[in-house]
């Protein structure tokens, strides 16, 4: 790289300062004209050049290296085009900002000349109230930015160095119209001072509109919306197949409006993927702080940090409607300290699913359909968020107990005569401990082979589904999972990649419950392992599943456990104990004397089993009598006395109480 003197370094860096100080820091009612910007650029260029060139003779110079050589020399080729340069000032177009003089010519012939690219795309507002009565149109590429919104998060500050948009029509006051505008800086008020704006109502603060189009990548950023009672503060709406994507609106503070937050899109239109970071909403005339609705898509729009908490809101301060609807709030404050206990602070429509909601909620309750929104995890004193019972419906997940010459497996049906099936043993095989694996030799006839549950359970509590199971390949396309989806069709899930190694093949998605049909479609050799089916919209959780209270089927090895007992004290000869949860196997060690009776079994409160606990007692030695009695009833009311290796099994009654199940003597 070229290195310079000191002496010119400080020579060009003073050039550079003063250049600066004359292109960024002149008076706005004393802008250099066009042609001077020009001059003084290319009179800072000559000089560059001349410094440049008187240095090449100079001691302190290092030639540059031949990449840095190329480079330069790519850059002198680039375009020296004719832009303009700078920021675009309002106050350059004759706006006054006395929150008198009518400001809507001027202000929008400034957003005019940074669209037309006769000046910088930011548009910046001085300090004052700038008085209009048409909305402000921003269209691509252009931001309007204010000097802040002043001292107050609660209301217009007009002595506080703010910049604040009096709206006095029956529109919106700002309407962002094409890709990246951009707002930022400033306060929007439903201006309701004067008599020709008293009694006006605007229909809504900031509108974001796609009719038609793609509007995409808009930025809002630290902007005060205040006092729209008369509609949103804040809409996102596309229609006629529009779209509004990506946005980012950040710190976005709204006070006192009919609705907070609205988002909106028709049958054939989308509003998703937008961010909402921090910022608020409070005050009063609310009827619902964030509403999103359908029947289009609209859906994935984030809210971060945000605080909803208006004292009461005439619906509720969430609503969600439309089956492509749904929104996710993530660290969300939701308060209402005003509204009655039985009234919703959150309502989502039967239709809607995936919506994500956590943080904190101060007051009543959620009303939606929990198992269709397992990620609404808000929990009060009212309400409490759901999720799916984490339980592997496939009871023979471990492919356990096939029968070659039957073509039969334990929990499943083998659909279809075109493949040989057999089953590798080999630990060194599994992907799961103690999980089989099934080799499926596709024959390349009568179309897909599928593998299915022989009685899958109903769950009519559940909308959705999740299923699948690891599959090794090199055959792309091998197997699919499939359903029939809630709509009546057959839907499926992505396939195998044929790459040689395990993928988990599965789906998530809204079911038929009239006719709920579920299976793996298998058209190519293809090796399979710890399949998974469960109620829900949840993570996949392969590998078996255990034993639950609803009860349990199991295909492989159920080991229990063996605990010894020895005889009570002499105080106490005929009271034994065997103790509480160390299994259900107990082998009595009569140290010696095997002459010894039972006629009571854990006589004692503490010491109980609960009802329905089967205890089995072994003997190894001959001569222990069991006796019949009212705590411990046998069968035909006859005594059971030991021989070598024998056994009892007795059933808990819940109290003191033991009943016969079976003998071995």
């Amino acid at each position: 790289l070229l290195i310079m003197t000191s002496t010119s370094i400080s020579i060009s860096l003073l050039a550079i300062a003063i250049m600066l100080v004359a292109l960024g820091y002149s008076s706005s009612h004393e802008r250099t004209t066009q042609q001077q910007l020009q001059d003084q650029v290319a009179e800072l260029q000559r000089q560059m050049n001349q410094l440049a060139s008187s240095s090449a003779t100079g001691s302190d110079i290092i030639i540059p290296h031949q990449e840095t050589q190329d480079r330069q020399l790519q850059s002198s080729t680039t375009c020296t085009c004719d832009t303009p340069s700078g920021f675009t000032y309002a106050s350059d177009f004759g706006v006054i900002g006395d929150s008198h003089a009518d400001d809507t010519a001027a202000l929008q012939s400034a957003i005019d000349s940074a669209s037309a690219n006769d000046s910088g795309g930011i548009v910046v507002l001085p300090k004052g109230t700038f008085r209009i009565f048409e909305p402000l149109i921003i269209p691509a590429g252009v931001t309007l930015q204010g000097q802040g919104y002043g001292d107050s998060p609660l209301a217009i500050s007009f002595d506080a160095g703010a910049s604040t948009i009096a709206y006095c029509g029956t529109d919106y006051a700002v309407k962002l119209a094409g890709h990246a505008a951009g707002l930022r800086d400033l306060a929007v008020y439903d201006w309701p001072y004067g008599t020709d704006c008293e009694t006006i109502q605007a229909a809504g603060g900031v509108l974001v509109e796609a009719d038609g189009s793609l509007v995409e990548s808009v930025i809002v950023s630290n902007i005060f919306i205040y006092y729209f009672l008369g509609g949103p503060a804040l809409s996102l709406v596309a229609k006629n197949s529009g779209g509004v994507p990506f946005g980012n609106y950040q710190n976005v503070r709204i006070r006192h409006a009919k609705r907070g937050i609205s988002l909106k899109a028709d049958e054939t239109s989308f509003v998703n993927s937008n961010s909402f970071l921090a910022g608020g909403m409070s005050g009063g005339g609310f009827e619902v702080g964030v509403i999103a609705e359908g029947p289009g898509a609209c859906n994935d729009n984030k809210f971060y940090g945000m605080f909803i908490e208006p004292p009461d809101s005439s619906w509720t301060h969430v609503y969600v409607e439309g089956s492509k609807t749904n929104i996710k709030l993530h660290d969300v404050r939701l308060e209402a300290t005003s509204k009655s206990l039985d009234r919703p602070i959150v309502i989502i429509d039967d239709s809607s699913y995936g919506n994500v909601m956590n943080g904190i909620l101060g007051h009543t309750h959620i009303q939606a359909n929990l198992n269709r929104n397992p990620g609404i995890d808000l929990m009060s004193q009212k309400s409490v968020g759901m999720d799916p019972a984490p339980k592997n419906l496939y009871w023979n997940s471990a492919f356990k107990g096939y029968i070659a010459e039957d073509r039969m497996m334990p929990g499943f049906s083998l659909v279809g005569t075109n493949a040989a099936i057999s089953i590798l043993e080999d630990p060194d095989e599994m992907l799961f401990p103690d999980h089989n694996v099934i080799d499926v030799d596709y024959l390349n006839y009568g179309g897909a082979f599928k593998l299915m549950a022989d009685i899958t359970p109903k769950s009519p509590a559940h909308d959705f589904v999740t299923f699948g199971v690891y599959a090794r390949s090199s055959v792309p396309g091998s197997i699919t999972g499939a359903m029939r989806y809630t709509s009546g069709s057959i839907i499926s899930s992505a396939s195998h990649s044929g790459g040689g190694e395990w993928e988990f093949i599965g789906m998530t998605a809204l079911y038929d419950k009239s006719a709920p049909y579920f299976y793996f479609s298998i058209t190519g050799d293809v090796q399979l392992t710890a399949p998974t089916f469960i109620y829900g919209q949840t993570p996949a959780i392969p590998g078996a599943s255990l034993m639950s209270s609803s009860g349990a089927r199991m295909s492989g090895t159920l080991t229990m456990g063996v605990t010894t007992v020895y005889p009570p004290p002499d105080s106490t000869p005929y009271y034994w104990k065997i103790p509480k949860n160390s299994g259900n196997i107990f082998v009595i060690d009569t140290q010696g004397n095997p002459s010894r009776t039972i006629i009571r079994l854990n006589h004692r409160t503490a010491d109980r089993f609960p009802r329905g606990t089967v205890a089995t007692l072994m003997f190894e030695e001959a001569g222990t009598r069991v006796k019949h009695n009212a705590y411990i009833k046998l069968k035909n009311n006859a005594d059971f006395v030991s021989g070598p290796n024998t056994s009892i099994t007795l059933m808990a009654g819940g109290s003191a109480s033991w009943i016969e199940v079976s003998r071995n003597e």
